[in-house]
């Protein structure tokens, strides 16, 4: 005899239901992806929606980085102290507050390391530019205008 045999009817539509289940949730979730990777996203830059919390000086042809910070990330302070402790050459280094929604508490600000700090205030790091991954650095040439995007290793 065959296990179908021996299952009843009822368990066997609800397995159905249960696959067809899985596999709408799968194309849904497909259909979403593709639809976010051929949305056209605006290209980062400064402008009114960077409300700048604190200054530092810099050489008028430093390359700047700021690193996306989410004040409650404790990888997002990893890679920015990394980066603040070595900069590169001739680039300063600055940290972007995102996905907070209200201003950062000055005890928040104070445990972020060295550079400027920008908070995003309209969220259009994930909004309007398409950004989603804390830590990561957008880099600025001298005049303010985007040059590109990295994404920092781990920690060692």
């Amino acid at each position: 005899m065959s296990d179908e045999a021996e299952t009843p009817w009822g368990w066997r539509l609800l397995g159905w239901v249960g696959w067809a289940l899985v596999v709408t949730a799968l194309g849904a979730l497909g259909w979403l992806w593709r639809l976010d990777r051929t949305r056209v996203w605006e290209t980062p830059r400064f402008g009114s929606s960077l409300v700048l919390l604190r200054g530092a000086a810099a050489a008028p042809s430093a390359v700047t980085w700021l690193v996306a910070v989410n004040p409650e990330c404790s990888h997002c302070k990893v890679v920015l102290a990394r980066l603040c402790a070595r900069p590169p050459g001739g680039v300063r280094v600055g940290a972007l507050i995102v996905d907070t929604p209200r201003r950062p508490a000055p005890s928040a600000l104070a445990a972020l390391p060295g550079g400027p700090i920008w908070w995003d205030v309209r969220n259009d790091w994930r909004r309007r530019w398409g950004h989603r991954v804390y830590g990561e650095v957008l880099r600025f040439d001298p005049r303010g205008r985007y040059l590109s995007t990295r994404l920092q290793p781990p920690a060692p």
